[in-house]
């Protein structure tokens, strides 16, 4: 069995702790996680269009990227899933809200044009 070398950069002064540092090897790199970024630019593309597949495109890929996190890979400055998840919901009732703000009986109808 190959391991590779743990080198220990933790605080000489802390004596009572143990150091665990993940083996530098592909499979624990630091992770990137391409469904987040892309959930979070097409939730905020979706509610400045005011396109729908988009922002449930966002949705859907907000919901793969909080299944798919993996929290001993992340990187310090990355997104939490939780925030890719609350942006994607918020376009989603960014768009549905005006469909919901007037019901037909509220609405005045377009007058005909005449010809």
């Amino acid at each position: 069995m190959v391991s590779a070398p743990v080198y220990d950069k933790s605080d000489p002064k802390s004596d009572k702790t143990f150091p665990y540092h993940l083996p530098l090897t592909p499979e624990w790199s630091e992770y990137k996680d391409p469904y987040g970024q892309t959930a979070m630019t097409a939730a905020g593309a979706g509610m400045f269009v005011k396109q729908p597949v988009l922002v449930w495109g966002a949705f859907i890929l907000s919901v793969i990227s909080l299944v798919n996190q993996q929290p001993l890979r992340q990187g310090k400055d990355s997104t939490s899933p939780l925030l890719t998840l609350g942006m994607a919901f918020a376009g989603v009732a960014a768009n549905l809200m005006p469909k919901m703000m007037l019901g037909p009986e509220g609405q005045t109808p377009i007058p005909a044009a005449n010809q």
